[in-house]
């Protein structure tokens, strides 16, 4: 498996000389395996993904983690769906039969292009009623998210190794739970790639709890609990300067070398890729 980034950022894309180095679009990312190609959410960095994709013929898996708008405001730039001989199956707990709510941006006055202007043939990909699938040899299970609106986080696991992807999770929610500590952590065991929303930090919370993140601290700690071989720091503040990041970046690593040493924790930077095997 190989996963690269198009999107790091939450909320809001950023362009500024102090955002560069890890980049200012928001959630998107890339996984290939199986010579199948897996896109996770669709935020501004699905503009260039697309871009990259022009001139290749394979089908698109979507996965949506959820449709607050830095995970779906890029939709409308993605090339392929212009493409009438593109396939684009989308996936998420949420959109049932009905595709039109991914599209319902695209709508006057709010957006010139609207959906009838799509030429590629999209599906929705329906979930088994446990919340599994399986693509070619990848087999896909997913999580309900503790955020405003729900949402889905979601693990892959082959032959080559596993991945998950949580954003938009606060991992210790002041109100409802759907999912507890204990499930996460059952949820992403063993897991050798992990890509966690890590947006705010311990000083924030009064002013963020509710808001649907989680703390970089809770993310240390699950990671270590769920014995997870890597973990990349993801959804980063748009507040969020290159060298507050670093800061981060160190504090954790520092924190994992004591607590969980086998565990290697890096940044979610635009264009970088992880090989899983």
């Amino acid at each position: 498996m190989k996963i690269t980034f198009y999107g790091v950022r939450g909320s809001i894309p950023v362009s500024s000389k102090e955002t560069q180095k890890y980049g200012g679009n928001t959630s998107c990312l890339l996984l290939e395996a199986d010579d199948k190609i897996l896109i996770f959410d669709a935020g501004t960095g699905i503009r260039q993904l697309g871009e990259d994709l022009i001139n290749d013929e394979r089908d698109i898996y979507l996965f949506f983690s959820h449709y607050h708008w830095d995970h779906i405001q890029g939709l409308p730039f993605f090339k392929p769906l212009y493409n009438p001989k593109r396939t684009i199956y989308l996936l998420s707990h949420y959109l049932a039969d009905d595709a039109s709510t991914v599209f319902k941006q695209m709508v006057s006055p709010y957006f010139p292009v609207t959906q009838d202007k799509i030429q590629a043939q999209v599906t929705v990909l329906p979930l088994q009623n446990n919340g599994r699938l399986n693509i070619g040899s990848l087999n896909i299970s997913t999580c309900a998210l503790n955020h405003p609106d729900g949402g889905t986080a979601y693990r892959i696991d082959t032959d080559e190794g596993s991945f998950a992807y949580v954003t938009d999770s606060e991992l210790l929610p002041p109100k409802t739970v759907s999912t507890t500590w204990e499930q996460w952590v059952r949820f992403l065991q063993n897991v050798d790639l992990l890509v966690h929303d890590a947006m705010y930090i311990d000083e924030e919370l009064s002013h963020i709890h509710g808001w649907g993140h989680p703390l970089v601290s809770q993310v240390q700690r699950l990671a270590r609990d769920a014995n997870v071989a890597k973990l990349v720091l993801f959804h980063h503040d748009p507040k969020r300067t290159d060298k507050q990041l670093e800061a981060i970046l160190a504090n954790t690593q520092q924190w994992i070398k004591k607590q969980h040493p086998r565990c290697k924790v890096t940044l979610a930077k635009e264009k970088d890729s992880y090989q899983v095997t």
